[in-house]
């Protein structure tokens, strides 16, 4: 994670406590149960982060291609102050990448806010993330927040005791086939293959597999939009064009 800011020292991240996995699946859950109080309606899969987002908690959500967000390996960011949630206009057309992004966001929303408000000077108020290997405690933690809002555990699991598991899962394509086939089940559609891989791998359905990372274009799958992000980015798109 990068600030803008001046405080990028190791004493800024250490203000944020270590959390425990249940910790975050149970505020995952809670944004959840929020938002279906809120909305009036259970949640199902695919999960709405963009709803969420902007209906629930106030966000807008830019597609940008400018500035920080002209490098690739910065894909989004949060600034709370505007409640505003960046996108890399490059996730723009990868859709599991783009909700995963989102859903990433609101991980920092909830887990850490607060702290990093407190901790911050007037100037600082943008949190930016970077995808990259050697990622900071507060990524990770932002990271099991997005897998657990947008693939909860308890749906999940129906959709995989639903799933037949092939006896051998000895190779990347067997391990993402099956993966494919938990999503198809479980109407997981807006996340990336990769991460319906590195979640069963985290709920312990495939033990036995290694973590995935694969580039968005090749893993994930675009079922339509809901209709505020499609505006929205619309409206992004041809805000920079005019420019």
């Amino acid at each position: 994670m990068t600030t803008v800011t001046a405080d990028t020292t190791a004493s800024f991240f250490a203000r944020f406590p270590e959390l425990s996995d249940e910790a975050i699946e149970s505020a995952a859950q809670r944004l959840s149960a929020e938002f279906e109080a809120f909305d009036g309606r259970p949640i199902s899969a695919p999960v709405p982060v963009e709803s969420i987002a902007e209906h629930f908690l106030g966000y807008q959500i830019e597609i940008s291609d400018e500035g920080l967000f002209a490098d690739p390996d910065y894909l989004g960011g949060i600034v709370f102050s505007e409640n505003l949630i960046q996108v890399n206009a490059l996730v723009e057309a990868n859709e599991g990448r783009y909700n995963f992004t989102i859903a990433h966001e609101l991980g920092h929303h909830v887990l850490h806010r607060e702290i990093y408000l407190a901790a911050s000077s007037e100037n600082a108020s943008n949190i930016l993330c970077r995808d990259t290997f050697d990622k900071p405690l507060i990524e990770v933690q932002a990271d099991r927040f997005a897998a657990g809002l947008l693939m909860p555990a308890d749906k999940m699991a129906v959709a995989a005791d639903a799933t037949e598991k092939p006896k051998r899962l000895v190779s990347p394509r067997a391990v993402r086939g099956y993966a494919a086939a938990v999503a198809r089940s479980g109407n997981f559609t807006n996340v990336s293959n990769t991460a319906m891989v590195n979640r069963l791998i985290d709920l312990g359905y495939l033990s036995e597999a290694a973590y995935q990372r694969g580039t968005s274009h090749d893993f994930s799958r675009r079922p339509r939009p809901s209709i505020s992000g499609a505006i929205w980015r619309l409206y992004n798109r041809v805000r920079r064009r005019l420019k």
